[in-house]
């Protein structure tokens, strides 16, 4: 771009309308503030506090997921709600650790040693950014939803089994998933008793509660709910939501009455929690490893493919909550700003020792249901990690692993996606292999099984492109030949071949007709072949037609050298074409 042109676009954002629709745009949160009322307070206060409850308990179980410790969970939990109420478009959406992105980062963050995670974290907030600015948010769309579902089902249960460890109160599991398998049933019969009693307990409430939520309470049409009725109701959906806090809570009480009596290695407990508020500091790019000092250049290429992974699945997972609530809520959200936003919680959230973040499926979903109006309900959620971060630190040392290990089990268990596998079979049965592929491919390695999935998935896509699928029919003497897709470049040989395969027959035929009626643009090299077997239709004698010509892929064809009057544009039909190509023949 010359510099008059770059100084045009800068004197166009300067003006006053046009730069008010950039700030609109960069900033939603100018849209909604203005009309901010104390209605609205109340309400996002409320969906805000309800969500900080749920996200405590699920930010130190996700930590051990992760194989950071559990204050990590809480690091990554604040950061994020804050600045996404600046810049996030959706009001139902918070940010925050989930169980995919703590999976993540067990794969690729390097979780034993925690700077290897905020660089991480740091890196792939400054890829989400450049990402929006350059509006790539398109990229996504080459992941298919039976990619997504074959990803999601195979994480859920690669979560599941390595939480299983903690369940059975095992110890020196490896993290890879073939070995925690091999491993944790090489060990089973090293199972603590208290851990696998206290793990099955919590699971068996945790389920319960969550059903008991999910009831729908009838009543008689003519007949309205009481105050008491209905604060029974709203005190049980109330205890369904804040289960994790629940059960986390009543695990560790009964843990800390144990430890002070003295029995202290009856549940398997967290190892040393620094307690406070983490610092606010610029993450360390170069650090010390085993007496190693490790250079910028060479953390890089440590993380590897978690740089493309990491930050690829974080927006893929928040850009589809983001627009499923959207959806149902009748709103709209902006993908490329949503792409800004989750680069800038992550980008700032890596001075606070968070690991990365994104959109929380079920703390969305809560966020939902208990009637969030703007995205000001983060700064509550954020506020109550903060609290407590700065008062319960020191309690979480009483926190049973194994009811942790609980917590993530009974959530990931719902990710499970099998329902989906009928609907597929049902409407085309292809899409199943990208799906099987990328699920057992995760298995042995979740990058390879994403880009298989991809992989396959666009082969497949490409499939019809390289092969257009044209039908023969006989009408008459005359042959007809429908393409039956767009024709491109990659697929006009396939489409000769047929031609040449229907004029080889004794005798030949008096004529083929081409018909272009679903075909809306062709390219320079598909007119060139189809100049070249006009060519070779004329030596043999067998006149070639074209019907159905759209007005710019006839208008392609003319100015490459194709006579106008062998190509029937519009809407006249095929049985036209051949009948008044019958007429002439017969003359």
């Amino acid at each position: 771009m010359s510099c008059s042109a770059l100084q045009e676009k800068w004197s166009e954002l300067c003006e006053p309308k046009m730069a008010q629709a950039y700030i609109r745009k960069r900033f939603p949160i100018v849209t909604w503030l203005p009309e901010y009322s104390l209605r609205t307070l109340q309400c996002d206060l409320i969906a805000g506090l309800t969500v900080g409850l749920m996200v405590v308990p699920q930010g130190l179980a996700y930590a051990q997921l992760a194989g950071l410790p559990p204050q990590y969970g809480l690091y990554s939990a604040f950061m994020g709600c804050f600045l996404y109420c600046v810049f996030g478009t959706s009001r139902d959406v918070t940010l925050g650790p989930t169980a995919i992105m703590s999976l993540m980062v067990s794969a690729y963050g390097k979780p034993e040693v925690p700077q290897y995670t905020i660089a991480l974290t740091l890196f792939s907030g400054i890829i989400l950014l450049g990402m929006g600015v350059l509006r790539l948010g398109f990229v996504v769309n080459f992941i298919s939803i039976p990619i997504v579902s074959g990803f999601t089902s195979s994480a859920a249960i690669i979560i599941a089994f390595s939480q299983l460890k903690d369940l059975l109160g095992l110890e020196n599991i490896p993290r890879l998933f073939a070995k925690n398998v091999y491993y944790t049933f090489k060990n089973i019969g090293q199972t603590k008793k208290y851990d696998i009693t206290l793990g099955i307990i919590c699971i068996l409430f945790l389920v319960a509660l969550r059903k008991i939520g999910k009831l729908q309470w009838t009543t008689r049409k003519d007949v309205s709910d009481s105050k008491r009725t209905r604060a029974a109701k709203k005190t049980i959906w109330l205890i369904s939501i804040g289960r994790n806090v629940l059960i986390i809570l009543i695990a560790a009480v009964v843990s800390s009455v144990f430890y002070n009596h003295g029995h202290t290695d009856i549940f398997t407990l967290p190892a040393y929690i620094e307690p406070g508020l983490p610092p606010f500091q610029v993450p360390a790019l170069s650090f010390e490893v085993d007496n190693a000092t490790l250079s910028a250049s060479e953390v890089l290429k440590d993380l590897g493919p978690g740089l493309v992974v990491v930050p690829l699945i974080g927006f893929l997972e928040s850009i589809a909550i983001a627009k499923a609530f959207a959806r149902k809520n009748r709103y709209s959200v902006d993908a490329s700003q949503e792409l800004i936003a989750l680069g800038i919680a992550n980008c700032v959230s890596s001075f606070v020792s968070s690991y990365p973040v994104t959109g929380s499926f079920s703390r969305t979903a809560v966020n939902a249901q208990s009637g969030v109006a703007t995205p000001a309900g983060g700064i509550f959620t954020g506020a109550i990690v903060l609290l407590a971060l700065g008062v319960l630190t020191p309690s979480f040392k009483y926190i049973p692993k194994a009811s942790l290990a609980a917590l993530i089990m009974s959530s990931v268990v719902t990710m499970i996606e099998y329902h989906i596998l009928p609907n597929i079979w049902k409407v085309r049965r292809i899409d199943l292999v990208p799906l099987i592929i990328t699920f057992f491919g995760c298995f042995y390695d979740i990058e390879v099984g994403i880009l298989s999935g991809i992989g396959v998935a666009l082969c497949i896509l490409l499939y019809r492109t390289i092969w257009p699928a044209v039908t023969v029919i006989s009408q008459g003497d005359f042959i007809l030949l429908k393409i039956n897709g767009n024709l491109n470049y990659p697929g006009v040989e396939h489409v000769v071949s047929e031609i040449q395969a229907a004029s080889d027959t004794d005798p030949p035929p008096p004529g083929i007709v081409i018909d272009f009626s679903v075909v809306t643009s062709i390219d320079f090299t598909v007119a060139q072949a189809l100049i070249t077997v006009l060519e070779e239709m004329d030596a043999k004698r067998v006149p070639l037609f074209f019907s159905g010509v759209c007005d710019a892929v006839a208008d392609v064809m003319i100015k490459s050298g194709i006579e106008p009057g062998i190509i029937n544009q519009g809407t006249q039909s095929v049985i036209d074409t051949i009948s008044s190509l019958e007429i002439v023949s017969a003359k």
